[in-house]
């Protein structure tokens, strides 16, 4: 059988669609690695900001973790679930104010894909040109590390329920739900 007749016998087939279908589906919801690549990313590449004074040593490994990362990492996890979760930003049923927590949800993950692009972006300019001192290279590094902050702190407010550091911090973070249940829960 052709390379072409088996794809198209697998494309004709309903499971083979379906679970290529149902894995997009799914993979919209589960985030972890890809919320956990971003935390690394944050937790790697902020200490390297000239603000810190680190010895040599611990910004060679920071900043290796940080790229192999960003090389590894980004792609595999964080793309595919950037893409596939974008269906999300839909409006409910066709009504924007179906619910108010999803409006607010749509709107944290709307500022969080524009400045994940700029980030992203920034990153791939200084993987292959760096910064050498002129003024986009200067432009490109701030964007970066200006970026990642806010990305860091929507990214925590915006997967709340449902965060990776849930487990790191236990109990705080029932606090910190019920309080973000109000918030979104008031309608604009």
């Amino acid at each position: 059988m052709s390379h072409t007749a088996v794809e198209a016998t697998l494309s004709d087939t309903p499971s083979g669609q379906s679970l290529i279908k149902q894995y997009w589906l799914k993979l919209a919801y589960h985030h972890r690695l890809a919320e956990s690549t971003l935390y690394l990313l944050f937790a790697t590449g902020l200490p390297l900001w000239n603000i810190f004074s680190l010895p040599w040593v611990g910004e060679r490994t920071l900043l290796f973790v940080h790229v192999l990362a960003g090389l590894i990492l980004f792609p595999l996890a964080v793309v595919p679930f950037w893409l596939s979760h974008r269906r999300l930003l839909g409006t409910a049923n066709g009504n924007p104010r179906h619910n108010p927590r999803k409006k607010k949800l749509r709107k944290t993950g709307q500022v969080i894909e524009i400045l994940l692009l700029l980030s992203t972006l920034s990153g791939v300019y200084l993987l292959l040109l760096g910064n050498r001192g002129e003024w986009l290279g200067w432009v490109n590094h701030y964007t970066h590390l200006i970026t990642a902050i806010p990305i860091a702190l929507l990214l925590f407010v915006h997967a709340l329920r449902w965060s990776v550091l849930r487990s790191l911090f236990g109990p705080l973070f029932s606090l910190f739900s019920t309080s973000s249940k109000s918030l979104f829960n008031k309608s604009n």
